[in-house]
């Protein structure tokens, strides 16, 4: 787990891929519980879009960083 935190050295983690990934899977699934209210209750669908954005927009600062 060390090796993520390695900022000196000469190749440093990708983590945009995970967060693109992870963002839209959150909204995605979001998106079906509010198309199919019977599948869970309208607070999870919100905190999950809420969740996908957050991670959707760390992503898009993530990769507009370089």
């Amino acid at each position: 787990m060390l090796h993520l935190f390695n900022f000196g050295g000469p190749r440093t983690p990708q983590f945009g891929n995970a967060l693109l990934f992870n963002g839209l899977l959150c909204v995605f699934f979001g998106l079906a519980i509010l198309a199919a209210p019977e599948l869970l209750a309208y607070f999870v669908a919100t905190i999950l879009l809420i969740i996908g954005t957050s991670i959707l927009t760390t992503w898009w600062k993530v990769r507009n960083m370089r």
